[in-house]
């Protein structure tokens, strides 16, 4: 083997040799925040309050789930009844925010496709709101009953209203998107990236209305864990 040969060889190993301590320190740095971001508590568990709402997880994806009709807001007023069927009848929204790809592409965890998933966690990426409107539910492990003030959900809906695209004062549907008949999405604001998760969109809501949750919840355990 040429002395080149070798050399060459040799400065791959080393850059190789980097590239592995990159990602290992990168991984570490993730790790701290995650962990930390999640502990470090901000805000108030309130045991009683003006109003209540929900706050809810899949496993993976978070959201809050609103009643429908306030002195504060009426949702249908924003996001339109008629986009969806029998949202007439039922006295609770849900509102999340996330990865547009993953959001169209994957309507059960069955379905998810590596690509999606890789593009959703290392790539910026367009997002959507997803809305359904149902009957309120139950409190479970999963999902946690919330005491708000007025005037702390009133900061929670202005946050809410502004993470809608709108055009002419209007959000924008996507049509034909929904899961089922009860729910839809529509385009939204800013990107997905893996230190801006669906999590941290539903831990900035809980902050803006001062509702304890972790200082920077990138995964639900970061905002579930502290409304116990």
């Amino acid at each position: 083997m040429s002395v080149e040969r070798k050399s060459l060889i040799k400065s791959s190993f080393i850059y190789f040799g980097r590239g592995v301590e990159c990602f290992a320190a990168f991984l570490f740095f993730y790790l701290i925040v995650t962990l930390y971001g999640a502990a470090i508590p901000t805000g108030e568990l309130k045991n009683e309050g003006e109003m209540y709402i929900f706050v809810q997880s899949n496993g993976v994806h978070t959201d809050v789930c609103l009643p429908t009709v306030t002195d504060q807001i009426d949702w249908g007023d924003f996001i339109p009844r008629k986009d969806f069927v029998g949202a007439e009848n039922h006295e609770f929204i849900s509102i999340g925010w996330g990865d547009k790809g993953f959001f169209l592409d994957t309507p059960t965890w069955a379905e998810l496709k590596v690509s999606t998933a890789l593009n959703a966690a290392f790539l910026p990426s367009s997002t959507a709101m997803h809305v359904k409107y149902h009957a309120e539910p139950a409190v479970n492990e999963t999902r946690r009953k919330v005491f708000v003030n007025k005037k702390e959900y009133k900061r929670m809906i202005a946050f809410i209203k502004q993470s809608f695209t709108q055009v002419n004062k209007k959000i924008e549907l996507i049509k034909g998107k929904g899961y089922t008949e009860s729910d839809n999405f529509y385009e939204a604001n800013n990107s997905y990236h893996l230190f801006r998760t669906c999590n941290i969109w539903t831990n900035e809501a809980l902050k803006a209305a001062q509702i304890k949750t972790g200082v920077y919840a990138l995964f639900p355990d970061g905002i579930l864990a502290h409304l116990k």
